[in-house]
């Protein structure tokens, strides 16, 4: 089958701008990436707090659960009743979960291959359909590679309608409001994803709707009075979005669940949180981006080679210096923005799956300036041709590593983790009477989120296990 889909895609690169040569090589290394993907979707599992939402839907229902969440502990309701759906059709049939992160990695590539074709056709730049596929694949990778803990983001149940479904909404949302079709259709949709955007994570949500803010300023500007402003169909539409992920936000921060949940994190210091907010940046610069830099040369640079295609159709508007400036005042202004509101209602840096939206605005950053520098021949055909082959090389050469560093990991995991269960339920049909039981310890599990449980019966994970699978004795691990 991968033969199959090569072929087709060297097929159709004789009609596109890469060569035979570097369409092959780079739908091979893309290949490899959807591979490693979806091998390690095959062998995600349930863990932790997906146990506890399982069996809360499984009691209570899906509009109880919802309800109650957003009582007693955040506002988060489109996010939950995503969740609590999946959970409700689903239960601890592990084998339907499989193909969540799985659909959700789809949808996202879909999402980033229709926005980008609506914004080609807006800004009147003529790109491929392959070229589009292509684009959107390596985005999707780069992406992946910049997630601050893969595990957490991209294959913890729980945790993808969040974090990782509230990118996709946001994607889906702008390919809506850019798209020149139906006006009522396209308001229609792009308002749901909005409304989802909006009830799935505060920071995320404040971050896009300041995006918007500044996108509504600029449109403003070109159109020099307001009348001229709001006859434009597509700033109508922007109004109106903005206002539906606007009163979707607020309902999401009246949530009682909200302030009660707040009252659990240590008391908060406007000083003090800047103090955090430098050791986000430090961690940032140090300790996050070195190591990622590697994944910006490999997926960021068929950017570069697209950006350059264009230029002999089209010619820049804006400097590449203008773009650059404008762009990492713009990353480094959000990202501070980001850091302080965390450090302030969090009182920390935050969990990693929280960080998820840093390393999106890294990737959009990272293939804007990109496409900008080989749209405005910032190199030459010799120093692309480097790029473009040295990238190449070390993609296909990590790609093989990780499949093959991780195959034999998240297959043991798997199946300790199966035959974990297995016994559990044995026994849960037999014993009649409370007891401990102890098992051993789960091998590492690699790129995907781990099940462990720990050595004390009163730890959440065990507690959230004996939940999940409504067992008659306490779990714990050697």
């Amino acid at each position: 089958m991968i033969y199959n889909l090569i072929k087709i895609l060297f097929f159709f690169s004789s009609f596109d701008f890469m060569s035979k040569r570097y369409t092959l090589l780079l739908s091979f290394v893309l290949i490899l990436f959807v591979a490693l993907y979806g091998m390690l979707c095959y062998y995600s599992r349930l863990a932790t707090d997906d146990y506890y939402f399982i069996w809360d839907v499984r009691h209570h229902g899906i509009i109880t659960g919802v309800t109650s969440q957003y009582m007693e502990w955040c506002g988060r309701f489109a996010a939950t009743f995503l969740m609590d759906v999946i959970y409700k059709i689903l239960d601890v049939h592990q084998a339907g979960y499989i193909l969540f992160p799985f659909v959700s990695f789809l949808l996202l590539i879909a999402g980033i291959y229709k926005l980008m074709t609506n914004a080609a056709v807006r800004l009147d730049l003529k790109i491929s359909r392959l070229q589009t596929i292509l684009l959107s694949i390596s985005f999707t990778a780069l992406l992946y590679f910049l997630s601050i803990d893969i595990a957490e983001t991209w294959f913890w149940y729980c945790s993808l309608t969040s974090y990782l479904w509230s990118v996709i909404a946001f994607v889906w949302g702008l390919a809506f409001l850019f798209s020149k079709g139906n006006n009522a259709v396209a308001i229609l949709f792009s308002s749901l994803c909005f409304i989802y955007v909006g009830g799935s994570s505060e920071v995320y949500s404040m971050l896009y709707g300041i995006l918007f803010l500044i996108f509504i300023i600029y449109r403003y500007k070109q159109a020099n009075n307001f009348k001229a402003f709001i006859s434009n169909f597509l700033n109508r539409r922007l109004l109106i979005v903005y206002s539906i992920l606007g009163i979707s936000f607020i309902i999401f921060l009246i949530a009682p669940g909200n302030y009660l949940r707040d009252e659990l994190f240590p008391k908060h210091q406007f000083a003090y949180s800047f103090f955090i907010t430098a050791k986000s940046i430090v961690k940032f610069t140090a300790l996050y981006l070195p190591f990622r830099l590697i994944y910006i040369v490999i997926f960021a640079i068929p950017f570069i080679v697209a950006g350059q295609s264009l230029s002999k159709t089209t010619a820049p508007d804006v400097s590449l210096k203008m773009f650059f400036t404008k762009a990492t005042l713009l990353l480094m202004g959000l990202l501070l923005i980001f850091f302080y509101t965390v450090a302030y209602v969090m009182v920390e840096t935050g969990p990693p799956r929280i960080w998820f939206i840093v390393s999106f605005l890294l990737a959009v950053y990272s293939s804007c300036i990109c496409f900008y520098c080989g749209y405005t021949g910032f190199f030459n055909d010799q120093k692309i041709n480097i790029l473009k082959y040295g990238g190449l090389f070390l993609g296909c050469g990590i790609m093989i590593f990780h499949i093959i560093n991780q195959y034999p990991v998240a297959s043991v995991y798997a199946k300790a983790h199966d035959e974990r269960i297995t016994s559990l339920t044995r026994l849960n049909n037999t014993l009649k009477h409370d007891t401990i039981i102890v098992v051993n310890p789960l091998p590492r599990s690699g790129m995907l989120y781990s099940s462990e449980i720990q050595t004390d019966t009163s730890h959440f994970t065990n507690k959230e296990l004996r939940l999940g699978y409504e067992l008659k004795f306490h779990v714990i691990s050697k």
